[in-house]
């Protein structure tokens, strides 16, 4: 059996730069993914609209029937405890979520790696220490720019904004004068305002969330993998689904995995693994593995984003002329600015993403009394005038909050199944509330038509798909799973280069920083091989 220097088990943001670093530098590279190879035309965004969707996108989550409904979203099963669902969202193709992500990408700041509330723990380093690679990676991927830091919000370097559209500039105008020091600014998104290293501009022909079959938005199939086979050095493994990692000698040895198009189980021998399949799959394949956990931390601190959104609608914004506003998404937002008045009510904050703008449907006519012709008017004008405010806030990194395997669910491949253990605080309670007493004030001071929920509750666990936390790193392997450079403590090679070492969500998208920490891994891991230390 051959023995490559490396093998790369996932093939998202995580996995895709690291395999874009290592072949780079010369490593002999194998990558499994468990899901197929997909082309760019097979992307939903331009192949399915939501009215060929046999719910309409009603049935719950759209964005899930998509992914069903053209067979990118893995159907596997797993468990959770109590009455609340954990909504957890499994992309299998090479390219993982990186494929249908918005491309929102702030950075953390000095407050998320050393938060000063004293609730838990802090990073083993600080925001200077990643500042370089979040520098590198914003350069190598193409990043559009917010252009300037506002309270504890970094500034990102890039391509020139994005413009925003018509329902944020009535946000923007009035935001100021809530007395609570909010400012809009542009949203940093890994989308192309112009040409970069052979990619186009983004043209705006749809929601980003449906995939990019231009690669005006980065996905890790377009920008890294691709590149990566390119030097001869990759050696990509599809429908391989990963059940374990085995040791020798307290060392990784190889992966066993089942190979669903030739229904048997295989195995890849390698000097070093990286686990890069998310931070729910990577705990997963940890716990069957039986290694890397004798902190017994291996699956806890589970955490994500807390979501919540409220709408109305601007009569300044009705009967206006009919123009695409449906691409690309949010371009503007509000950074997280709770500082100014949270007080004792809760820790850590939230962003606002204040939005509207016409879509390719609209489900407005059943907020609306009336019949014919009368009816339909109004349909028509208030489509143009929908607006909505979206809140995305921290969720606390909890112990009890964590995967485990269920004692009796197994996947198609007879592989035990996850079990998830998630619940809210009161600190998420708190800042629920606070993010519907603000998107109110916001709607009214735009003037804003508003109707008030009857019931508000945040959207479900796990909605926000941004999993991190469960394998935390730290400098002391009693209260961590891997040390500062992603290498767990108990396996000397054996890094995680995902989001599981996150030891805080922070209020921010992760995606930047899990690519800034994978190549700041990785960049050390193809030293020390090109120092014989390996």
């Amino acid at each position: 059996m051959k023995t490559y220097d490396v093998c790369i088990i996932g093939s998202g943001a995580a996995g895709g730069m690291t395999a874009h670093v290592l072949t780079q530098r010369g490593l002999d590279v194998a990558m499994l993914e468990a899901g197929p190879r997909r082309a760019p035309e097979e992307m939903p965004v331009h192949r399915v609209r939501r009215w060929n969707l046999p719910f309409r996108g009603l049935r719950g989550d759209y964005f899930q029937e998509y992914l069903e409904h053209t067979n990118f979203l893995a159907n596997e099963p797993y468990s959770w405890e109590g009455d609340d669902p954990f909504q957890f969202v499994q992309v299998r193709a090479v390219g993982g979520k990186s494929l249908f992500w918005a491309g929102v990408t702030p950075r953390f700041g000095p407050d998320e790696f050393q938060p000063k509330d004293g609730f838990d723990t802090r990073w083993p380093f600080g925001y200077d220490e990643i500042a370089p690679w979040y520098d590198k990676v914003e350069a190598l991927i193409g990043v559009c720019s917010s252009g300037e830091p506002l309270g504890a919000f970094p500034l990102n370097n890039g391509l020139p904004p994005l413009r925003p559209k018509a329902a944020e500039l009535e946000f923007a105008k009035v935001c100021g004068s809530l007395g609570r020091g909010l400012k809009m600014i542009p949203l940093p998104k890994a989308i192309l305002t112009k040409d970069h290293n052979g990619r186009p501009a983004c043209h705006y022909c749809g929601p980003c969330w449906l995939g990019c079959d231009s690669g005006s938005k980065f996905d890790s199939l377009r920008v890294f993998i691709q590149n990566a086979e390119k030097t001869g050095k990759l050696t990509l493994v599809t429908n391989a689904k990963v059940r374990s990692i085995e040791t020798e000698e307290g060392r990784a040895s190889k992966a066993h995995y089942y190979d669903a198009a030739a229904k048997s189980w295989k195995d890849v021998r390698a000097k070093v693994f990286v686990l890069a399949a998310g931070a729910v799959e990577s705990a997963h394949i940890l716990l069957n593995s039986k290694i890397a956990n004798s902190s017994g931390l291996v699956g806890r601190y589970l955490s994500e984003h807390l979501y919540a959104a409220i709408g109305g609608y601007l009569p300044q914004l009705m009967n206006r002329r009919v123009s695409n506003e449906d691409g690309n998404g949010a371009h503007s937002f509000i950074p997280d600015l709770t500082a100014n008045w949270r007080g004792n009510k809760f820790i850590r904050g939230y962003q606002i993403f204040p939005n509207g703008g016409m879509g390719e449907t609209t489900f407005v006519g059943k907020q609306l009394a009336g019949f014919g012709r009368d009816w339909k008017k109004n349909v028509r004008a208030y489509h143009k005038a929908g607006v909505s405010v979206l809140f995305q806030g921290e969720v606390l990194p909890y112990k009890e909050n964590r995967i485990e395997i269920d004692p009796k669910l197994k996947d198609s491949a007879g592989i035990p199944a996850i079990r998830f253990h998630y619940k809210w605080h009161e600190n998420e309670s708190a800042m629920f509330n606070d993010m519907m007493q603000v998107g109110e004030e916001l709607l009214l001071k735009a003037g804003a038509e508003y109707f008030k929920p009857r019931n508000p509750k945040p959207m479900a666990h796990g909605h926000s798909i941004h999993y991190v936390g469960t394998a935390r790193m730290g400098n002391d392997p009693r209260t961590s799973v891997t040390n500062a450079w992603n290498v767990t403590h108990d396996v000397p090679n054996l890094l995680i280069n995902d989001a599981a070492p996150f030891v805080t969500a922070g209020n921010q998208n992760p995606t930047l920083t899990i690519l800034a920490l994978a190549m700041r891994a990785s960049e050390r891991l193809a030293e020390r091989f090109r120092r014989g230390e390996v």
